[in-house]
């Protein structure tokens, strides 16, 4: 409910500008129209007033039947509950307002005044008085539906930004593991592949501190990266991957979430045993704008369920597309296709 000042002044500026139109009204249709006397006529004063305290009676009233019914979407119950109140409410106020100003003007009692009055006169105002409290209240109640929806669409927002943060989030420490684990196996194995491995991870970690708090990155730069990131797993890895992309059809405007393909091809690893009698294969191309990552099923026993890289990019395309990442498996190949989103759109 607003102050009662301001309710006062918006009730005082309402009646005058209908007034106004009143008098406009009359004074067009009437060549002989006397302004001055309509002015100070006991029946301008008397719609005056009916018409400032109805305003602030309605609001009043409207007020208590939004605490009936506060739910925003029970509009039209609040109506149906309206209209006989302030149809009750109408003929009251008229009435009061009606008798005082002819009690004071001429002292007229009580008896007298009832017996000179017409239905039709309540009739009217009871229904002029629906009509403007309606389109009064249809203002109000939509400027605060925009303002709901705004505050809503405010918080999802919000509420977006800090997911997708808290899903970049997860990037560093996920790469740095799994990059530290091959790096340890290196150092076992052989000690100069791990110095190579070192050097050309600092390159792979400077992309990931560059790229990680961008929503969307080019395709292409995201396929080059991939590239440098496998040569990596085949040192790891010596003759057990088998790597092919094609990316000739991928368009400058098309683009992915950042470190996907790693994420990707992390997780095919993860979940497949490989070795030079059983060999990864891993093919990233485009089909029908999409980004294809499909790799052979040779899965581990040991591991189960949804990897964190692939539910990460899942949940972060959610927060930017409505175009999902699908997953397909067959007794054969484990395929994901990422939508390539235009830039722009």
């Amino acid at each position: 409910m607003k102050p009662f000042k301001t309710l006062c002044i918006n009730a005082l500026i309402i009646t005058l500008i209908i007034s106004a139109v009143i008098t406009a009204v009359n004074f067009a249709s009437d060549p002989n129209f006397d302004l001055r006397s309509f002015v100070l006529s006991k029946g301008m004063l008397s719609g005056f007033l009916t018409g400032f305290f109805l305003y602030i009676g309605n609001a009043f009233l409207y007020r208590q039947i939004c605490q009936v019914f506060p739910e925003s979407a029970q509009y039209v119950k609040r109506i149906l509950l309206f209209i006989p109140t302030t149809a009750v409410l109408t003929t009251i106020v008229v009435f009061i307002i009606r008798f005082s100003i002819m009690k004071i003007m001429i002292d007229q009692s009580l008896v007298d005044f009832i017996a000179k009055q017409h239905i039709g006169t309540y009739f009217n105002m009871i229904l002029i008085s629906i009509i403007v409290s309606l389109l009064i209240f249809s203002f109000y109640f939509y400027k605060a539906f925009k303002e709901s929806q705004l505050k809503k669409q405010t918080a999802l927002t919000k509420s977006a930004n800090a997911q997708f943060e808290s899903l970049k989030n997860q990037l560093d420490p996920h790469f740095l593991f799994n990059s530290l684990n091959v790096l340890t196996s290196l150092i076992e194995e052989d000690p100069q592949k791990a110095v190579n491995f070192t050097t050309s991870l600092s390159r792979i970690y400077r992309y990931v501190l560059e790229q990680k708090d961008k929503s969307l990155v080019e395709a292409s730069q995201e396929i080059s990266f991939a590239r440098i990131f496998l040569n990596l797993l085949a040192i790891r890895f010596e003759g057990s991957l088998e790597i092919h992309i094609t990316d000739g059809d991928i368009q400058e405007d098309e683009q992915v979430v950042p470190l996907a393909l790693q994420l990707l091809i992390e997780n095919a690893i993860k979940h497949n045993s490989l070795s030079l009698h059983n060999l990864l294969h891993i093919n990233i191309y485009k089909q029908d704008n999409k980004l294809i990552i499909q790799n052979n099923l040779q899965e581990k026993e040991s591991i189960s369920g949804m990897g964190i890289g692939l539910k990460n990019i899942i949940d972060r395309y959610a927060l930017l597309t409505r175009y999902p990442v699908t997953i397909t498996k067959t007794a054969d190949h484990f395929i994901v296709a990422l939508p390539l989103i235009k830039k722009g759109n």
